[in-house]
């Protein structure tokens, strides 16, 4: 991908919108191709604003940039089947007052190439997790609902749910793992519930990040079901008997937000939040099998 190549100069509009969009939610995800981990972030991370960058990982080495956005106001999110990477690169436009994103595809080595181009975005796309169905068709959460989105067309519902849905995800056996306000699904690709998760959120908590007592992202791997708790400051663990526990306790100002597991191990990011004008700092941690945590990527 090209190199950033734009005006320094961000009107003041879209600095306030940068600065509550970036605070409200981290936007993107973490995905695992073999040895590799991939998440979205933004670079230079000090830098309000906010030109994205999808960050690679391998044991043995440092985090690096793998692919840079030109653009300030810009965000990433992945998916990946088996070694092909889908990325949804979504950008602000402030004369249109508008996002509009694109989607490249790429292999670990290679240079993204463009298979969907630029179109004007009302549904926050990639957002709420997405999927490919094939290069031509996607499958993305926006709450309350699950669509499906033809290259050209316009989004449609992708099967009727009862519940309001938060996030997606795709996990093993073509199934798909929805997260809820208070409940996670394991479903098949038509919807069917499969297993389910309740009483995710604990109505006694307090002070949570931004008053928001919620899980933000969960994972889904061999019947268990790992979750970030934004509201509670913890990852949890639910295993295959429906036992719950709290494998990492954060504090202040530490809001966990992305979860992935890979293989046995399991992956943890956090970003320090603090309500000062700054941005985001990341915490990326590894936790093995045998529950010993390792610090991947941490910027103070």
């Amino acid at each position: 991908m090209k190199t950033r190549n734009i005006k320094t100069t961000i009107l003041g509009t879209v600095l306030l919108f940068l600065t509550s969009f970036a605070f409200a939610h981290p936007t993107g995800n973490m995905i695992t191709i073999g040895e590799n981990v991939l998440w979205s972030y933004i670079n230079p991370i000090k830098d309000p604003n906010h030109y994205a960058c999808v960050m690679i990982w391998k044991r043995g080495s440092e985090p690096k940039v793998l692919i840079q956005s030109e653009y300030a106001a810009s965000d990433y999110m992945l998916y990946n089947n088996q070694n092909e990477i889908y990325i949804i690169e979504r950008k602000f436009l402030q004369a249109s007052d508008e996002f509009q994103i694109r989607v490249l595809k790429s292999t670990i080595g290679s240079q993204p190439k463009v298979i969907w181009d630029w179109f004007k975005d009302d549904y926050r796309i990639g957002e709420g997790g997405f999927f490919m169905l094939s290069d031509e068709q996607m499958v993305f959460g926006k709450y309350p609902e699950i669509y499906s989105l033809k290259k050209g067309e316009q989004p449609i519902k992708y099967f009727e749910f009862d519940n309001p849905i938060t996030r997606i995800r795709a996990v093993e056996n073509n199934q798909i793992l929805l997260l809820g306000d208070n409940s996670c699904y394991l479903v098949q690709q038509n919807g069917d519930i499969l297993k389910q998760w309740n009483d995710l959120i604990d109505p006694t908590v307090e002070n949570a990040p931004m008053n928001r007592n919620q899980v933000f992202d969960a994972d889904y791997s061999s019947g268990e079901l790992l979750l970030s708790y934004w509201g509670k400051r913890s990852f949890d663990l639910i295993n295959d008997s429906g036992t719950r526990k709290t494998i990492i306790q954060q504090s202040e100002p530490y809001t966990p937000h992305w979860v992935a597991f890979w293989n046995d191990e399991k992956l943890l990011f956090s970003s320090q939040l603090i309500f000062d004008g700054s941005t985001p700092k990341p915490h990326l941690s590894l936790l093995n099998e045998q529950n010993n945590q390792s610090v991947i990527w941490n910027i103070q």
